[in-house]
């Protein structure tokens, strides 16, 4: 499951700096979990790191007097403002005290490749629906069942939706011309390639996630 990799990648992250209960809630509040999201995903990690004890393979816990405050305001949360300064803002409010800003720093990096991922593994699951509904549903209607049955925001879900159907769109038209020398032509290219090799493989292991 990707929150639980990354909530841990996370937990591993701040650990000595954070406890793992207000890690776990600044993770859940950043990514804007569902109660029953949250519960799921800390569960699942606690289960991780359980395991990890047994298996002698386990980060060394922070120190007692050594925890910075983490403060929760929710009366907060409803402020709308574009969606980095709103990340950032949110990472203001809720890590304070005697946190660094390299803490701050690292926590804001680690989010951002949260929900890239995040999005990658939808982008992933919808193109999965494609290929199994190919017979009953159009791409665009099997990329809107997944999102429909996922019950995403629909700014998410318009994000989903327009990268699974470019997969599809690089897959059946003719190729874009290219930019001689443009290393941002390299890189999708390459971002592709690699997608499509891990939706394969998803194919044939698990599944839809």
């Amino acid at each position: 499951m990707t929150h639980v990799r990354h909530v841990l990648a996370f937990v591993d992250l701040v650990a000595g700096e954070l406890p793992f209960d207000d890690a776990l809630d600044i993770y859940v509040r950043i990514l804007r979990l569902t109660p029953e999201q949250a519960r799921n995903v800390g569960s699942r990690a606690l289960a991780e790191l359980g395991r990890r004890e047994r298996e002698g393979d386990v980060s060394p816990g922070p120190e007692e007097g050594s925890l910075p405050r983490v403060e929760r305001e929710d009366s907060e949360e409803q402020h709308e403002s574009p969606r980095a300064e709103a990340l950032f803002s949110k990472l203001r409010r809720r890590v304070r005290g005697r946190v660094h800003e390299d803490l701050r720093h690292r926590i804001n990096l680690a989010a951002a490749r949260t929900e890239d991922s995040l999005l990658e593994t939808h982008v992933e699951n919808g193109l999965i629906f494609i290929r199994a509904l190919g017979r009953e549903l159009s791409e665009a209607e099997a990329v809107e069942l997944y999102l429909d049955t996922m019950m995403l925001p629909e700014g998410t879900a318009d994000v989903i939706y327009h990268r699974a159907l470019r997969e599809i769109a690089d897959e059946v038209l003719p190729p874009l011309p290219s930019v001689p020398g443009s290393a941002s032509v390299e890189r999708a290219e390459a971002r592709i390639a690699a997608d499509s090799e891990r939706i394969t493989d998803s194919e044939k292991t698990t599944g839809v996630n």
